[in-house]
């Protein structure tokens, strides 16, 4: 007996030990593949911090394609260990992140929000969390990343409804911002949930009582400031402001939270991705006749009643628009997501928001038609028919600048622009220019535009006791105002830049400036211009530097004396070589 207790004792005691043995190479394997989980998390922070996301993207979809195999999922049974845990939890965070991030660039964002389902915004609330949890990394990026979704959810109402004032522009009848509105929509977003309720431009204007004097080139074909006509500064966040303040005139509801104009051809683009919208009795609208249903809507619009030949069915238009967002598939989607990314790059789509944080945000994108600072030289041509018939400009403008760097130092620009015939019409189309230019520059001569005496509809003492306003942001314009009727031309200065305004027939004849910038060149080590686009237009610009025979400029991948297509804005730096 004594002996078999020896054995049971020695059985127990060998078998104890080989539990303690395997316990122990189970917790040394489980720390194993902890170190190797940490490791890969170190590798992906690390790719993070030098901002290399293209690897990191790619070594998080390899760790979660990793998370599938079964020595994994063995080791995620043991999380209850804290350094397990930990290595797993950050893990699955990072992979969560970029399967969000994957499914609001897929779509699934807009199409939840298309279709006003509640947590509409469950994507963007969980990349906040995730991002958060992130912090303590002290990882630049996410910090810059989780910034971005608070603003996004901002400005798609988590806090508070946000309404945003839509407004539809014609480019083909060209204005400093844009083009002629022609409509306008509420876009609503509360927490998310996505509202579309629009009309033509001429419903808002009904309501639109106060008398206001235009500005003067307006002067020939209307007698006051209609809305349609609001966008008439370049600076658009200075036009987004006039909207607004036009807008509170109303007494419309709702209150506003910013501007968004639309140029008409991004719809056009959006009805390409998302296929043919059905309205009524067989009416179809799609890429291809899309313009010409919004353009005749608008035209008949402007009809008094009893003339009107056509059924408004701008309202409906909206409406069944975002039905078909809702029941697109993720795929299209998509597409529309890339064609809103493509046209806010190209200035067909710019913003203005009350909230200066979130303008502030979108500035940072480019996304605001803001008037943009220049160390050296800035240029920014807009030209406007302004007739009261609809007549439309589809010419191709072009722009050509010439810079000379004189011996003595001083620095001269020779402006051409023009438009070539599109029809034979185009000859005698009268356009009026607004071109910004450097702060201070000196008029040495301008030919090829004129001055139009204003034939006010009504005169001051009219206005006056009709009660007509003078608009605060154009009496300041009037006032610095210099008329040089020598050359033909106004100058005079708004958003930090001198403007020269002048009529012209640019198919006719076309518009040349030349004038001495405010600075001397033999300091300096580089140069560089801005050079802002007009949204809507197409415009090719070439630009030549012109050095002292001794000088160069290096070799550049920018063409010289070519014409290219403005097709955003450009900002160009060129190094001296002495």
């Amino acid at each position: 007996m004594k002996l078999f207790n020896k054995n049971l004792s020695l059985f127990v005691n060998i078998l104890f030990g080989g539990l303690i043995l395997l316990l122990i190479s189970l917790f040394f394997y489980i720390a194993l593949k902890a170190f190797q989980i940490q490791e890969t998390n170190e590798q992906i922070l690390s790719l993070i911090r030098e901002e290399n996301l293209q690897e990191a993207n790619d070594l998080i979809e390899t760790t979660a394609l990793a998370q599938k195999n079964k020595d994994y999922q063995f080791v995620q049974k043991f999380s209850f260990f804290p350094f397990v845990k930990e290595k797993i939890q950050l893990q699955q965070e990072l992979i969560s992140i970029k399967e969000s991030l994957e499914k609001i660039q897929e779509g699934e964002l807009l199409k939840v929000m298309a279709q006003e389902k509640e947590n509409a915004l469950s994507l963007l609330n969980d990349l906040d969390s995730y991002f958060l949890k992130l912090e303590k990394y002290d990882l630049s990026l996410v910090a810059e990343k989780k910034h971005e979704t608070e603003n996004w959810l901002s400005f798609l109402g988590k806090q508070k409804e946000k309404n945003y004032l839509i407004l539809f522009q014609d480019p083909d009848i060209p204005r400093p911002a844009g083009g002629f509105i022609g409509a306008y929509a509420y876009l609503t977003f509360n927490d998310g949930k996505i509202t579309l309720l629009g009309d033509d431009i001429f419903s808002l204007e009904e309501v639109f009582l106060d008398k206001i004097i235009p500005p003067d080139p307006f002067l020939n074909i209307e007698d006051r400031w209609f809305f349609h006509d609001s966008n008439w500064f370049f600076d658009f966040p200075l036009t987004g402001q006039k909207i607004l303040s036009l807008y509170s005139k109303t007494g419309k509801k709702p209150d506003l939270d910013g501007v968004i104009v639309v140029n008409i051809q991004t719809i056009e683009s959006v009805l390409e991705a998302t296929g043919s919208l059905g309205l009524i009795n067989g009416l179809y609208l799609d890429d291809d006749n899309f313009l010409s249903f919004y353009k005749t809507q608008v035209q008949e619009a402007a009809k008094p009643a009893p003339l009107r030949l056509e059924k408004n069915v701008l309202p409906l238009f909206f409406e069944k628009l975002q039905e078909q967002l809702a029941e697109s598939s993720l795929e299209t989607l998509a597409k529309v997501l890339d064609v809103l990314k493509k046209n806010l790059k190209e200035k067909e789509m710019q913003i203005y928001l009350i909230d200066d944080n979130l303008q502030y945000f979108f500035d940072a994108y480019n996304w605001t038609g803001k008037v943009k600072e220049s160390k050296d030289d800035y240029l920014g041509v807009n030209i406007s028919l302004l007739k009261n018939d609809f007549t439309e400009d589809k010419r191709e403008k072009r722009i050509e600048l010439k810079t000379e760097f004189d011996i003595s130092g001083e620095i001269i620009n020779t402006l051409l622009i023009d438009a070539p015939d599109f029809l034979p019409a185009d000859r005698l189309l009268e356009n009026y220019l607004k071109i910004y230019l450097p702060k201070g520059i000196q008029i040495i001569e301008a030919k090829g535009g004129f001055l139009k005496e204003i034939k006010k509809a009504k005169s001051d003492d009219v206005y006056e006791k009709l009660d007509y306003q003078k608009d605060k942001d154009l009496l300041l314009l009037e006032q610095n105002k210099i008329l040089d009727k020598k050359n033909g031309i106004e100058i005079y200065e708004e958003g930090g830049k001198t403007v020269v305004s002048s009529w012209a027939q640019l198919s006719s004849k076309p518009f040349s400036l030349v004038y001495k910038l405010p600075k001397n060149w033999g300091q300096l080590s580089d140069w560089e211009i801005v050079v802002q686009k007009q949204s809507g237009q197409k415009t090719k610009f070439s630009l030549d530097l012109i050095m002292p025979e001794q000088e160069k400029i290096p070799i550049s991948l920018f063409s010289f004396d070519e014409f290219i297509l403005l097709d955003t804005d450009l900002v160009l730096d060129f190094k001296f070589e002495f």
